[in-house]
């Protein structure tokens, strides 16, 4: 099942169908609780990006990874209410490693 940033659902279409027939900013593929993201899932953004990971009441929380649009990593770690939180590891778009370490509120701890 795929789901647009309005949360419509999209059965039986696949990734590329939603992205290009919907025009919308977001598909998603995975669990859900309700019309919301929960458990595993993946969302396809707009300007390329992908999340790929744990989701609780349509928020990243858990084990996730952030790709940039060219699919180098932007971010693997661990998520809290749609911000890095725990251990994880930021990378620059060229795939070098940015910062590893422990995260609190979206910001690395130094």
């Amino acid at each position: 099942m795929y789901m647009d940033h309005q949360m419509r659902q999209f059965k039986g279409k696949t990734k590329k169908e939603v992205l290009q027939k919907s025009g919308l900013s977001i598909a998603y593929e995975g669990e859900l609780d309700g019309v919301k993201p929960h458990g595993k899932g993946k969302a396809y953004f707009k300007d390329g990006r992908i999340y790929e990971g744990d989701w609780v009441d349509g928020k990243y929380e858990g084990y996730g990874c952030l790709y940039y649009d060219n699919l180098n990593l932007w971010y693997e770690g661990e998520w809290k209410d749609g911000k890095r939180h725990g251990q994880g590891k930021s990378y620059y778009e060229d795939g070098t490693l940015a910062y590893d370490g422990e995260w609190k509120d979206g910001k690395p701890i130094k």
